[in-house]
């Protein structure tokens, strides 16, 4: 067996880090760090901002004065990260689906056509693809565990919309409404302002940014790293690459240049979802977050956890803020998308 994956105690991966990486991890407080976050989740997940180079054996070379705390720092910010992203995308995610439901029966004559129904759903989407969304939202109900489907399912004849569009799964969901018919889709954009150049409902950002807030929301929900997050385009798959659209063209060039997904990219799409005041103050506490960080690592490794993020500067975080943003129409839902 190599050195690697020999069982070391506590004080022997010290040492390790110390001989072997040169990385500062000597006192009792480095200690209590190794032994609540485990090396694995700290070193293995967290160096590469601290990495320069490799030395002629291939062996990973730090940055000077790099310390097991400031590892940790990065796991603390990435932590609260994940904390932070994962309260707006799970409140953006509840008012979509919410809104769906509504809009859904309101477009299929109040209900009376259900959503198990064919005709419910759009007439340019193939057969197949309508029975796959009715049958996958099917599924997920019949295995449900939760009380009031339960009930449902024993005392009625047939499970509302709202409670549908309420309990499947993200992904099943985004397809129910890729599915819709367009009067549906087009409200959300309307509602949203999510419009193309010409102003017209621009579904494929729609679609697309919920995929996105999808991803890192599992991401979030199983404990892994979010600041490194992307996704790059795909030309054999929809919905990966990032989505040029109206507030990353408004941005410095270099956005636009860029073909990944990445966390500024979530940033733009809540502009789109959260009223104004919402989404300021949610960008400042983004900001707090960062200045924290800047404070405790090494600059060259605050740059690559900032790069990684998608963001170009933090300065470009105020410019996203303060670009012009329609109001989102909530009181005029009912007129939207006929």
């Amino acid at each position: 067996m190599t050195n690697d994956k020999d069982f070391l105690t506590y004080n022997q991966q010290m040492r390790k880090l110390r001989d072997s990486k040169n990385i500062n991890c000597h006192d009792s407080k480095h200690k209590q760090i190794l032994v609540r976050a485990g090396y694995f989740n700290i070193i293995n997940g967290y160096k590469n901002p601290f990495i320069c180079g490799t030395d002629k054996n291939g062996a990973h070379v730090y940055l000077p004065n790099t310390s097991i705390e400031q590892l940790y720092e990065v796991k603390k910010f990435d932590d609260s990260l994940r904390l932070f992203l994962l309260k707006y995308i799970t409140k953006v995610e509840e008012e979509v689906r919410t809104l769906t439901g509504y809009k859904f029966d309101q477009c299929n004559d109040n209900g009376k056509i259900t959503w198990y129904d064919t005709n419910a759903y759009s007439p340019a989407k193939p057969l197949q693809e309508k029975m796959r969304a009715i049958s996958s939202a099917y599924s997920e109900l019949s295995k449900s565990q939760l009380d009031y489907v339960k009930f449902y399912m024993k005392n009625h004849s047939q499970i509302p919309t709202w409670i549908m569009i309420k309990v499947v799964n993200f992904s099943t969901f985004i397809y129910v409404l890729e599915c819709s018919k367009k009067n549906v889709t087009h409200s959300l954009c309307e509602l949203y302002d999510i419009l193309d150049q010409n102003k017209l409902p621009n579904i494929k950002l729609l679609i697309g940014s919920l995929h996105w807030l999808r991803k890192v929301r599992n991401s979030c929900a199983h404990n892994e790293r979010v600041y490194c997050i992307h996704q790059s385009s795909d030309s054999d798959r929809q919905n990966t690459g990032r989505i040029m659209e109206n507030y990353i063209n408004a941005m410095r060039p270099s956005y636009s240049r860029d073909t990944d997904k990445r966390i500024f990219d979530l940033l733009v799409y809540f502009k789109y979802y959260l009223p104004e005041n919402e989404y300021a103050a949610m960008i400042t506490e983004l900001q707090g977050m960062f200045e924290q960080l800047q404070q405790g690592i090494i600059p060259q490794a605050f740059d690559y956890v900032r790069g990684q993020m998608g963001v170009k500067n933090l300065e470009d975080l105020k410019v996203l803020r303060d670009l012009p943003k329609a109001p989102v129409k909530y009181n005029k839902f009912d007129a939207l998308g006929r």
